[in-house]
């Protein structure tokens, strides 16, 4: 017979049990399942990395309340509280359990969304650093009933008028980035050097460079830091391209990909909502003669990466970036707003021509259609003959570029 709980856990048990993945997901501004039963599919909330994989759909199992999710690629697996750990932290729990403080906040954060009292909830329940407003709480259905549509819509603080003082002093840090290769770390100059379009000034237009431990950085020195920017270019957030990747990835293979232990490309700030902004979608770019010309010729340019973006602009294209393949709710509306205020209602896609970027923005070409916008596809791999098959806009050269103009230009 299993042992009855008493207390605090079964009272935890019972709130995993009443409170519905709706309501969690609707908190948080995330689709929600079309279904009341069976399983939901989401993008992993654990790892950046998994929505580069076709394996990387996070499932979530919407009538077993023990065994709630599991990730495909880093398989991550666990109940409803183990879903918010990553809804609110973008980690896995550490050790691949929810303990501790970890486990507290969870319940805290749970006992939010379901309406309940926080009498006992964990003494450390304070928000997130870079995350300290409060969400305001939606409307809370009873359990397997459907939500309210209406859902809060998350915000990122601009670093400058941040409540915490933290926070504030990183406002500027993009000051301190080093944009010359003879003054990076190995691993940093050769990044850049693989890149001959990242020139000093470039780098330095946009917040991007690598930062020596100096106190203030939020990185190791072995990330290339880029700076974020909502649509008033107020910095917002940094993250960071592990310049090490390519090594731990092929370390995590050799061995045997251990659960947990999957490898990141970028680090964002814990708290920062990246679904909320588009990189590069900084209003006073409107004041720059290239980008009328790009917006007139081409419509805005999507993208999935910030390197991407800097790639285009090097060429004189005028390109936002999702830093993802797959779009969010939020980014459609304001891809939407932004095709219909400068670009005459016209987008051009340009994905990363591989199965995972393609698959991604197979979806973001459907939900523009549904805008009514002229949408139309750069390349793809089998497009111009397989010839970009594989390729990223990052790597293409100038007469890859060339050669795709009079297709996108406006007739």
């Amino acid at each position: 017979m299993t042992p009855q709980k008493f207390g605090y856990m079964n009272d935890v048990d019972q709130l995993i049990e009443q409170t519905s993945v709706h309501q969690v997901l609707a908190h948080y501004g995330k689709p929600l399942p079309e279904k009341a039963s069976g399983e939901h599919r989401m993008q992993c909330v654990f790892n950046e990395t998994c929505a580069d994989s076709q394996y990387g759909n996070l499932t979530v199992k919407l009538d077993d309340t023990v065994n709630r999710i599991y990730c495909h690629t880093c398989r991550i697996r666990g109940n409803l509280l183990t879903l918010l750990h990553g809804l609110e932290t973008h980690q896995p729990p550490t050790g691949g359990r929810l303990r501790g403080e970890e486990f507290k906040n969870a319940v805290a954060k749970l006992r939010e969304i379901s309406g309940q009292p926080a009498s006992n909830a964990a003494p450390n329940t304070q928000p997130n650093s870079f995350n300290p407003q409060p969400q305001a709480r939606p409307q809370v259905s009873a359990p397997g009933s459907t939500p309210s549509p209406t859902s809060p819509k998350l915000t990122n603080t601009p670093l400058h008028r941040h409540e915490k003082e933290a926070a504030r002093e990183l406002a500027d840090l993009y000051n301190d980035l080093i944009v010359d290769v003879a003054e990076m770390s190995p691993e940093a100059a050769q990044y850049v050097r693989s890149r001959p379009w990242m020139t000093p000034d470039l780098m330095r237009k946009w917040g991007v460079g690598w930062i020596p431990g100096n106190g203030r950085s939020l990185f190791r020195k072995t990330y290339m830091v880029y700076t974020h920017r909502n649509e008033r270019g107020e910095v917002i957030s940094y993250s960071g391209r592990d310049l090490l990747f390519e090594q731990k990835w092929l370390k995590w293979i050799k061995d045997g990909k251990p659960e947990g232990k999957k490898p990141n490309k970028h680090r964002y700030v814990s708290g920062f909502h990246k679904g909320q902004e588009l990189y590069g979608g900084f209003a006073s770019r409107l004041n720059e003669p290239y980008v009328r010309e790009s917006l007139n010729k081409y419509g805005l340019v999507v993208v999935e990466g910030m390197n991407d973006v800097l790639r285009l602009e090097d060429l004189k294209v005028a390109a936002v970036a999702l830093t993802s393949n797959r779009p969010t709710d939020q980014q459609i509306q304001t891809l939407t707003r932004f095709a219909q205020q400068t670009s005459n209602n016209r987008i051009t896609l340009f994905p990363d021509c591989d199965e995972e970027g393609e698959a991604g923005f197979k979806e973001l070409l459907w939900k523009l259609a549904e805008q009514r916008l002229e949408v139309r596809l750069a390349c793809s791999s089998q497009m111009f003959d397989g010839h970009f098959k594989g390729k990223q806009p990052e790597n293409l050269t100038v007469d890859q570029w060339e050669s795709l103009t009079k297709n996108l230009s406006q007739t």
